[in-house]
């Protein structure tokens, strides 16, 4: 009698781990659903097998919840699963691992291959993301409670990804045929920003240029618009892993990952371009098998994927022909026989002085921009001692009478930043239109919202807001004719909370940009030159 009560509790606590009460034996361990097409609930409770129903898998009625999430985190392979560890994968990109160093390449090479063999053109494959970062990113800042992820330093899709394009560059081929061999081109490596990607080279600030010729190096990419993402974890095996087990490409480019979002990838003149297609239908299998309790139903996915170049030349004219603006990608593709115009540049900005001038360093038009209010670094000009008094003096500015060229209402004049040190493009030059009422100057220091304290609201629970974006207080535009013509917002914005970060924190045209904002109490950001001016009312 006690053995047959002991069984019974062991049956019902398998059922609860599980989520599920089996009520019969129609939905037996193994196959409960497979279906060809998109993977959703609609199809997995249409293909359920066997009289199997979806109010025996989900007594608590959550089933279409769970099957979402189910398609999205098990139904394409996770990338994980190819070396078998995120250690192994985290330190190949970066440009090391046992597989990069190791004294026996074909035997670390074996576990890619077998993959390759069975799997590599078989199955829809996620983009690298790991359990084991999700704490980190989101301490870090590469994610948020409500957004979380895995994703591996430099591919970062949620922070730091923004032109949509990753690459590796390889500077070995020793372990295989060669370059050549795979008519692969090489191409010459400009220079590469240590910040960029301090998380592979373990060294916070720097920089490495490479004048003249250097070790034969191969860099190849890919490159997406938003909404076609599907197979972007192919195309990364495709020009990683898979470049690795099937040609022997190895090694990184001194100080740089090997593989990444090319944001943290170093400047190098032309990359070639890879892409991979699905022809027809994935097929997604469910499978339940109870006594792995909370993690009893799993999916697969079996689908046929072609790889080849891409339809343009290389990356950068793919990265345009999908749409992207050539100008941000200049700033990492410099296009051939770039490097030497490209490393003189940078030199010059790290103030290695050369005779001449940079469009970088100018003063705005006196007669449509105020003064400088308010800088740092080559615009030094701290604000007044007394706050107040800074504070009413650039209020009059921004409500000095500027109009609305178009209908002739007035307006307030812009607030314009401009900071020659600043890494991303558009935050070179930002302008700010304010658009409801500002603030009290009794409560709100506006002035130092732009220096230390980007904030939404006032401080404390309950404060009220008074700079959002989406609710309409302002809009920012990345030029002056933009600005005039209320043509390309901004469409991502961020706050502070009373942290002592400035304008305009993280946020980007189309989405995070970190590390642009200014403060004039904390240092890490990249504005360290800038300065404050504000828009004249027309005479």
């Amino acid at each position: 009698r006690n053995s047959t009560m002991t069984k019974i509790s062991n049956i019902a606590l398998v059922a609860f781990l599980a989520g599920a009460t089996r009520t019969s034996a129609e939905c037996a361990d193994g196959v409960v659903s497979t279906f060809t097409g998109d993977c959703s609930h609609a199809n997995f409770v249409a293909n359920l097998v066997g009289g199997c129903t979806e109010a025996e898998l989900f007594p608590d009625g959550d089933g279409a919840t769970r099957v979402e999430e189910i398609c999205e985190v098990d139904g394409p392979l996770q990338f994980v699963e190819i070396q078998g560890t995120y250690q192994k994968d985290r330190r190949y990109f970066a440009g090391g691992s046992s597989l990069v160093d190791g004294g026996d390449f074909d035997l670390d090479a074996a576990r890619i291959r077998r993959f390759e063999a069975n799997l590599g053109s078989s199955t829809i494959i996620a983009w690298p993301n790991y359990a084991a970062r999700t704490g980190y990113n989101e301490q870090e800042g590469l994610a948020t409670a409500e957004m979380p992820n895995g994703y591996p330093a430099n591919m970062n899709l949620y922070a730091g990804c923004e032109l949509n394009t990753a690459m590796c560059c390889f500077a070995d081929d020793s372990e295989g045929d060669g370059f050549a061999a795979y008519a692969d081109a090489t191409t010459d490596v400009c220079r590469h920003d240590l910040y960029d990607s301090p998380q592979s080279n373990h060294i916070k600030e720097g920089w490495s240029v490479f004048p003249g010729g250097e070790t034969a190096t191969h860099c190849v990419g890919f490159t997406w618009t938003d909404g076609d993402d599907e197979l972007i974890g192919n195309m990364m095996y495709d020009i990683s892993l898979r470049n690795t087990a099937n040609k022997g490409y190895l090694k990184s480019v001194p100080g740089s990952p090997m593989c990444g979002c090319v944001e943290h990838m170093p400047v190098v003149e032309e990359a070639a371009c890879r892409t991979a297609a699905k022809v027809g239908e994935a097929t997604y299998t469910f499978t339940y098998e109870a006594a792995l309790g909370e993690d009893a139903l799993s999916a697969s996915n079996a689908a046929t994927i072609t790889y080849g170049n891409c339809a343009a030349a290389d990356l950068k004219a793919q990265y345009v022909a999908n749409g992207g603006d050539e100008a941000l990608m200049n700033e990492h593709l410099v296009g051939a026989g770039g490097c030497a115009g490209e490393v003189e540049d940078y030199l010059n900005e790290e103030h290695f002085v050369r005779a001449g001038t940079s469009d970088r360093y100018y003063t705005p038009d006196e007669a449509k921009w105020s003064e400088l209010v308010v800088g740092e670094g080559v615009h030094f000009l701290p604000p007044d001692l007394d706050g107040a008094v800074a504070d009413a003096k650039f209020r009059a500015l921004v409500e000095g009478g500027c109009v609305d060229e178009t209908t002739g209402d007035p307006r307030y004049c812009m607030v314009r930043r401009t900071c020659q040190s600043c890494d991303s493009l558009p935050h070179r030059d930002i302008y700010y239109q304010r658009l409801s009422p500002l603030p009290s100057p009794e409560t709100f220091n506006l002035l130092k919202m732009f220096t230390d304290e980007w904030v939404k609201k006032m401080p404390g629970t309950d404060g009220a807001v008074v700079n959002d974006m989406n609710a309409g207080d302002f809009k920012l535009y990345s030029s002056y004719d933009d600005a005039l013509a209320g043509d390309n917002a901004w469409t991502y914005c961020d706050y502070g909370n009373w942290d002592n970060l400035g304008f305009p924190r993280d946020c980007g045209p189309t989405g995070y940009v970190g590390n642009n904002w200014n403060s004039y109490k904390r240092s890490g950001g990249h504005a360290n030159h800038h300065g404050f001016y504000v828009e004249k009312p027309a005479p």
